[in-house]
């Protein structure tokens, strides 16, 4: 006797939208990285001149936008479980997902060329932004 069934459409849309339904896990990866390394842009003190940049980029690991991650991985997550169309749902989750690691490759890299310390997170999120404009781009209709 089973107790819970599995529903067939639930598979359907996962085996459709797997790439999403990862890409979704990994934006959620994303804000548990800012969660355990707090304060990942305030590590290496900046040069004098660069003040003001360095202080937008300490902006980026606040719990606003870790929330806003959150938010942007939900969406794709919903969007990967359900598979709704509306509201052109895929369009606007697929430019959520490139706004968002777009965003924080760019904080990344600055911060690199600032303390010269490479992050190797940057070198992970440049393939996932990769990956999210060619699946969007070339992916399912």
């Amino acid at each position: 006797m089973r107790l819970i069934r599995s529903d067939p459409k639930l598979k359907r849309h996962y085996r459709k939208n797997q790439i999403w339904f990862w890409k979704a896990v990994e934006t959620y990866a994303l804000g548990l990285y800012f969660i355990v390394r707090v304060n990942a842009f305030d590590r290496v003190p900046p040069p004098p001149a660069r003040n003001r940049y360095y202080s937008i980029l300490q902006l980026f690991d606040d719990p606003i936008f870790i929330f806003l991650i959150a938010v942007v991985g939900t969406m794709a997550l919903t969007y990967s479980i359900w598979d709704f169309h509306f509201f052109h749902a895929r369009q606007l989750m697929i430019g959520l997902l490139v706004f968002v690691w777009s965003i924080y490759f760019g904080a990344f890299l600055v911060q690199g060329f600032q303390s010269g310390h490479w992050d190797f997170a940057l070198f992970l999120i440049g393939p996932m932004l990769g990956s999210i404009v060619s699946y969007g781009l070339t992916g399912d209709a």
